[in-house]
C-alpha cells in the first residue's frame, strides 16, 4: 500500500493584534513626536504639510481661481495647527502642550510659548518607555507614581541650577543671548541677531508682550535689514478716510472712538420702519439743519480740544470727512477692535463710545502720525498704504516694522520675533513667569536626568523602575539634539557624560560648531520657566494617557451610547461578539 502524504495546509498569517489601551493612545503620541523630532534644536528641517493641491481640488465657487493650501515650517506650534490630526488623543496634545490663542483675534504667533517641539518630544519618550514597563508586567498606576516622583526630583533640581539674569557680568549682553537662543533653528535671513536686539528694545519697553502691547506688521518691501522698532502702533490696512486730509501729523494729539454703534462719525441711522409725517419741505430742511449743526459742533469741539488725529472703529461720513479735512485733522476709519486696544496702549488715549462726549483726559499724544506707502498689491493697480503711529512718549504699547517678507515666509518670521521676545520676558519673571534661565544645549536635561536616576534608588517600590525611565525621557530630547546634527548620538552622549564627570553641570553639545562646550559661555539660555512648564504639562500629558482604558464616542443626541459607539472600531466588534456569546453580561440587561 502506498501512503499518500498531504501536503499541510499553509497557515493563514496571524493578524497583528490591536493596539489596546493605554498602547494606541501611546502610539498615537508617538507618530506626533517623530513628526516633530526632526524639527528640533538649531541643525532642525522643515515639514511640508499639504492640505490642498490646486490640480486635486476643485473650488467651491466657480470663478474662482484653484489654490494650493500648504504649511512649510519647524516650529512645532505651527506645525500641531497645521497637521490633519484626527485621532481621539489629538487634542490632548495640542491643547496642553500646543499654543494659546486667546480670544478670536487672527494674530500670527501670538503668545506663542517655545519649547513646544521639546515637550511633545519628552512626552512621546515618556510613553514609550511607559509601553516596555507595561509589557513587563508594571502596572499604570506604579508608572504614574514613579513619573510624578521623578517630576518632583526635576523640578527641584531645575530651581537650584536656574541663575538670575543679575549674576551675570553683563545683563544686556545675557538678554540678547536669551532672545537669541529662542530663534534657535528659525533664523530668518542670516539676521537673527538684530532680531533679537529688537525683541530686546520691546521688553525693555513693554515688558511681557501681549497681542496688544506688541504688534508685529511684515511688508514686502525693502531688505530685513531695514526691519526696526516703532514706539507706537501700526495700521496695516487703514489709512486717511480722504485725500484732502493731512497725510503727516506731528505732535499729533489722538482721538479714539471706539463704540459699537456709535464708534465712528456719522449721522444717526433712522428705523427701517419708522414714518415720519411731514408737513412741509421746510420741516426736512430743519432736520438736514440739525444734523449739519450736531456735526459742526462735534468737529469744532474737537478743535478746541486741539485734536489733531481721529480714529474711529466705524465709518466716517462724507460729511464728517468734509469738517475734518477743513480743520486740518487726520480721520482714520474701520479700525480692528484690536488695533484700537493697540492704539490705546501706545498714545496713552482712552476708548471713547460717545462721539459728542469726549474731553481733555480721553486724548492721546503721538510724536508722529503718517500715512507711509509700501508695496503695490498684486493683481491691483493702487498702492497698498499704511498709518505708522510713531514717537509716543510713555508708551505702552509698541511694533515691529519688519521688511523684506511676505506671505507664510511673514508669518514665521512674525512668530520667530514673538517668541523671541516672550522668552526674554519669561527670564525676567514678566507676568508671573518663574525668573531665571538655565544653560540649553541639552545641558540642563542631562543635569535633571543625573538627579532623577541617582535618586531611583531611593524609591522602594516597583515605581522606582518609572524613576529611572524618566530619567531615559530627559536625555531622548538630547539625543534629537544630536541627531538633527547628523552626529552620532552613541559617541556623543558618551563624550558629554565624560566631559561632565568633573561635575560642570553647564556642559552641552553646543551648534553651530557642534562641539561639547560650556553652554553659558557660548550664550545658549533658555528661560527656566519654559523648562519648568514643558516638564509639567509633558508628564500630566503622559499621566492622564496612562489613566485611560477605553475611549467612547459621546457624540449621540438621544439613546446613551452602546458597546457599538466605541471609538476604535476593530474593540467595538469584539466587544459585541464577546455579548453575543454571553449574553447575560449584556449592558441593557
Amino acid at each position: 500500500m502506498s501512503s499518500v502524504h498531504k501536503r499541510p495546509e499553509a497557515e493563514e498569517p496571524a493578524e497583528e493584534p490591536v493596539p489596546q489601551f493605554p498602547h494606541a493612545n501611546c502610539v498615537a503620541v508617538r507618530v506626533m513626536a517623530n513628526v516633530l523630532e526632526s524639527t528640533f534644536g538649531p541643525r532642525s528641517r522643515d515639514k511640508l504639510v499639504v492640505n490642498q493641491v490646486a490640480t486635486q481640488h476643485e473650488p467651491e465657487n466657480e470663478g474662482l481661481p484653484k489654490m494650493d493650501d500648504f504649511t512649510v515650517a519647524n516650529d512645532g506650534a505651527t506645525l500641531l495647527n497645521a497637521l490633519p490630526l484626527e485621532h481621539p488623543v489629538a487634542p490632548i496634545v495640542t491643547r496642553i502642550l500646543g499654543p494659546e490663542r486667546p480670544g478670536e483675534t487672527s494674530v500670527e504667533g501670538q503668545d506663542i510659548p517655545d519649547g513646544v517641539s521639546g515637550g511633545v518630544i519628552l512626552t512621546g519618550a515618556l510613553l514609550s518607555n511607559a509601553e516596555d514597563l507595561l509589557e513587563l508586567g508594571l502596572h499604570s498606576y506604579d508608572i504614574r507614581q514613579g513619573y510624578a516622583i521623578a517630576l518632583e526630583q526635576a523640578l527641584s533640581t531645575l530651581s537650584a541650577h536656574s541663575k538670575p539674569l543679575s549674576v551675570f557680568d553683563d545683563p544686556a549682553a545675557t538678554a540678547h543671548a536669551i532672545a537669541r537662543t529662542a530663534m534657535t533653528g528659525n533664523d530668518i535671513g542670516g539676521l537673527a541677531d538684530e532680531w533679537a536686539s529688537l525683541a530686546v528694545a520691546a521688553v525693555d519697553e513693554i515688558g511681557r508682550p501681549t497681542e496688544e502691547t506688541f504688534s508685529v506688521r511684515c511688508l514686502g518691501e525693502g531688505s530685513l535689514s531695514d526691519s526696526r522698532l516703532v514706539h507706537g502702533a501700526i495700521l496695516d490696512r487703514n489709512t486717511r478716510a480722504s485725500d484732502e486730509m493731512p497725510r503727516h501729523v506731528e505732535e499729533a494729539t489722538v482721538l479714539l472712538l471706539d463704540g459699537h454703534n456709535s464708534g465712528g462719525l456719522q449721522d444717526p441711522k433712522w428705523d427701517e420702519n419708522m414714518v415720519m409725517q411731514l408737513e412741509s419741505r421746510s420741516q426736512l430742511d430743519d432736520l438736514d439743519a440739525h444734523h449739519a449743526a450736531r456735526r459742526k459742533a462735534v468737529v469744532d469741539h474737537y478743535v478746541s480740544l486741539g485734536v489733531d488725529v481721529v480714529i474711529t472703529r466705524l465709518g466716517i461720513s462724507q460729511e464728517y470727512q468734509r469738517l475734518l479735512a477743513d480743520a486740518g485733522i487726520m480721520g482714520i476709519r474701520g479700525v480692528s477692535v484690536l488695533e484700537m486696544k493697540q492704539c490705546a496702549r501706545a498714545t496713552g488715549a482712552r476708548l471713547v463710545r460717545h462721539p459728542g462726549d469726549v474731553s481733555a483726559d480721553d486724548l492721546g499724544y503721538a510724536g508722529s502720525v503718517s500715512e507711509v506707502r509700501i508695496e503695490p498689491r498684486r493683481g491691483r493697480r493702487k498702492n497698498r498704504y499704511m498709518t505708522v503711529i510713531d514717537g509716543c512718549e510713555g508708551a505702552n504699547g509698541v511694533a515691529a516694522e519688519i521688511h523684506g517678507v511676505s506671505g507664510q515666509p511673514a508669518d514665521q518670521a512674525a512668530t520667530e520675533l514673538r517668541k523671541a521676545a516672550a522668552a526674554l520676558a519669561a527670564a525676567r519673571g514678566e507676568g508671573g513667569a518663574k525668573t531665571g534661565v538655565v544653560p540649553g544645549a541639552g545641558a540642563i536635561e542631562l543635569t535633571l536626568a543625573s538627579a532623577v536616576r541617582g535618586h531611583a534608588p531611593q524609591v522602594s517600590s516597583r515605581a522606582q523602575l518609572a524613576v529611572e525611565a524618566f530619567a531615559d525621557a530627559l536625555e531622548r530630547t538630547v539625543a534629537a539634539l544630536i541627531d538633527n546634527g547628523g552626529h552620532d548620538r552613541l559617541s556623543v552622549l558618551a563624550n558629554l557624560h565624560a566631559a561632565r564627570a568633573g561635575g560642570d553641570t553647564e556642559i552641552g553639545f553646543v551648534y553651530p560648531d557642534g562641539k561639547i562646550s560650556n553652554a553659558v559661555d557660548a550664550g545658549v539660555l533658555d528661560p527656566t520657566d519654559y523648562k519648568q512648564r514643558l516638564l509639567v504639562t509633558a508628564t500630566e500629558v503622559a499621566d492622564l494617557i496612562l489613566r485611560v482604558d477605553d475611549a467612547i464616542d459621546a457624540t449621540f443626541s438621544e439613546e446613551p451610547a452602546g458597546p457599538g459607539d466605541v471609538i476604535y472600531e476593530d474593540r467595538a466588534e469584539n466587544h459585541l461578539d464577546y455579548l453575543e456569546e454571553n449574553p447575560g453580561t449584556r449592558w441593557d440587561r
